[in-house]
């Protein structure tokens, strides 16, 4: 390659010969730019050496000396102090070699050049002044940056867990619900955290809204349950009522009084076999959560 290119800085010389020196130094200037491209920053320098080497003047009638040159900045170099991009591409790869007092100092200098966010700038201040409150801070404390982005992490992982937790016994309790859990509740919020157009704040409040409703109304209707399972059982199976209704309905008429009350529980009971009367007990008990809870969720959703 460094050959290629002193054979056309060498045409470029005599094809320009009758040019101005300041023409002559733009093409060559352009045509070193090319070369230099085409190569990784860590070999630009030996390139322009050996170049140097080749050519140490650009014109025949200079003579050089012997003194030391002092270093020159060539059309490439000019240019690329311009780049922003070439610019933040260098402090990357300079980056991991920086000390943490380093990464400071210039951290405090692209943020007074307004190239980098300011902690608690970070926040629109109607935002900060709603969460105050919310997280009980003080008058003058502001969530900072990186603490927020960490608790909304566990937050979300919180949520999420307990989205598919809740959900799943919903489906084992009323398997024939209508009544669904939102679609894809860690993502929208995904989608709503990098200020997704699609994903408007609405949509995350009614899936956060819907998993909250099924987690209140699920364990409303468990103390709720219980007790009206407990008042159904007593109704049917308490010895007084399984006696007042033998009485009622034919009274004790011949045979003995216990018997004619054992006879009337077995009739009554959902199932002779403990399987059997165990399963009825267990679904009564889901039927008993699922309507409690149903008609629960339903009427939060109606407000």
């Amino acid at each position: 390659m460094l050959g290629a290119t002193s054979n056309r800085l060498r045409l470029i010389q005599a094809d320009f010969a009758d040019e101005t020196e300041q023409v002559r130094r733009d093409y060559l200037a352009d045509e070193i730019q090319r070369a230099l491209a085409g190569l990784v920053p860590e070999d630009r320098g030996a390139f322009l050496k050996e170049l140097a080497d080749r050519f140490p003047t650009w014109d025949q009638k200079v003579d050089i000396s012997d003194k030391p040159a002092l270093p020159v900045q060539g059309a490439m170099d000019l240019k690329e102090l311009k780049d922003p991009s070439f610019l933040v591409q260098r402090l990357l790869e300079l980056a991991p070699q920086l000390s943490p007092m380093a990464r400071d100092a210039i951290t405090a200098q692209l943020q007074k050049a307004g190239l980098a966010p300011k902690g608690s700038s970070e926040f629109p201040a109607e935002v900060v002044a709603a969460v105050r409150p919310k997280l009980q801070l003080a008058a003058g404390e502001t969530p900072a940056a990186a603490n927020v982005l960490e608790l909304t992490g566990m937050l979300t992982e919180f949520a999420g867990s307990l989205d598919q937790l809740i959900w799943q016994t919903w489906k084992t309790i009323a398997p024939r619900t209508k009544i669904g859990p939102p679609r894809q509740m860690v993502r929208t919020m995904g989608r709503f955290a990098v200020a997704d157009r699609e994903t408007p704040r609405r949509q995350v409040a009614q899936d956060l809204e819907r998993t909250r409703q099924a987690v209140a109304s699920i364990v409303a209707a468990i103390g709720q349950t219980a007790k009206m399972f407990a008042h159904n059982y007593a109704a049917k199976y308490a010895p007084a009522e399984v006696e007042a209704l033998t009485n009622i309905e034919g009274g004790w008429g011949l045979g003995n009084k216990e018997a004619k009350n054992w006879k009337r529980y077995v009739e009554l009971a959902p199932s002779k076999d403990a399987v059997g009367f165990e399963t009825a007990i267990e679904n009564e008990i889901k039927q008993g959560l699922a309507d409690y809870a149903e008609a629960l969720m339903r009427g939060l959703a109606n407000k």
